[in-house]
């Protein structure tokens, strides 16, 4: 028993600066612990942030733009767009002095671009010829072109005698009533074309404006087009002229005559430049082809073109074959 006491003691057995340490940690982990008790004592809160009034400004602000979106949407005016039912595009002839908004509209302008019109008209703005069309804001050229050979100016004054509808003989036996109805029948009339075949390869911007629908800047388009192409192997490659519509093309494929092509791309000799030209060659693709004629050296068919992998698919090597020539 008295071993065990003396272990005991020995264990429990602290010297003076340990006794001190213990007692001096002991002060700190009360402090400590009681500090955050007093915190609040020492160093009062600051007073919490009033947020209420930009709050109300931030409601106030939504409620304003609400209403200002509703006032905008009330007076937006409904363009095609906004139809749900798409009015179906006609050709007939006009007068855009005197069409009125549905006939406009029938036409395949844009609601925004009638109501141009219309506005043009109601300060007493009048249209002395078809060019005068063109000066309508936001008319695109391409409806220009659509619509010139339809444009038929009726309010004008009659420049001339030999403007009148009447001859000399029958001018008598019309009223005034009669003799108006008549003159604007016969403008009215579509303008007949004769029939002409043309060379698809070989016509001139002249000799496409003879064909039934095709004016100054569709037959441009198409000469432009056959030219940067080389020609048109084929009839159909008419139809891919920009801008040109289907119902314009399916009218004139009867009177189109197919002939050989005039140019083909030299793939040995030719220049980057001269590849990017091409409307069938985007620049990356003229860009890996010259790159790889520089590599490989020259091409000696058809056969080894196609070992180009990057940037070609089969259909883009039939468009072009037609016009390489390996020479």
């Amino acid at each position: 028993m008295r071993n065990l006491t003396h272990h005991l003691y020995e264990y429990f057995y602290y010297t003076r600066a340990e006794r001190n340490a213990s007692v001096v940690l002991s002060c700190l982990c009360l402090f400590f612990f009681l500090v955050p008790n007093f915190y609040d004592h020492i160093f009062p809160p600051p007073p919490p942030m009033d947020f209420s009034g930009f709050r109300a400004a931030i409601v106030a602000a939504a409620a304003e733009q609400s209403v200002t979106e509703s006032n905008m949407a009330a007076n937006r005016p409904l363009f095609r767009s906004d139809n749900s039912e798409t009015v179906p595009v006609e050709l007939f002839n006009f007068d855009p002095n005197t069409a009125s908004k549905d006939e406009l509209i029938r036409l395949g302008l844009s609601p925004r671009t009638v109501q141009t019109l219309l506005n043009f008209r109601s300060k007493g703005g009048k249209f002395f010829k078809k060019e005068d069309l063109k000066k309508v804001y936001g008319l695109r050229q391409e409806d220009y072109e659509r619509l010139e050979e339809w444009v038929t100016i009726l309010s004008k004054e009659p420049d001339s005698a030999n403007e009148r509808f009447a001859t000399t003989s029958n001018a008598d036996s019309f009223t005034q009533k009669e003799e108006g109805e008549a003159t604007k029948k016969a403008l009215y009339t579509k303008k007949e074309f004769v029939p002409v075949n043309i060379d698809i390869n070989k016509a001139t911007v002249e000799e496409w404006q003879q064909l039934n629908g095709i004016g100054p800047g569709y037959s441009k388009r198409i000469v432009s087009f056959r030219d940067k192409l080389g020609g048109f192997v084929t009839v159909d490659q008419v139809g891919e002229t920009y801008g040109l519509p289907d119902s314009v093309f399916q009218k004139i494929i009867p009177y189109l005559l197919p002939s050989p092509i005039s140019k083909k791309i030299a793939v040995n000799e030719c220049s980057l430049d001269e590849l990017k030209s091409h409307p069938y060659l985007n620049s990356y693709q003229a860009t890996i082809l010259f790159n790889f004629r520089k590599q490989h050296g020259r091409f000696g068919s058809m056969e080894e073109l196609k070992k180009i992998k990057a940037g070609f698919k089969e259909e883009d090597w039939d468009r072009l074959k037609p016009y390489l020539a390996f020479e």
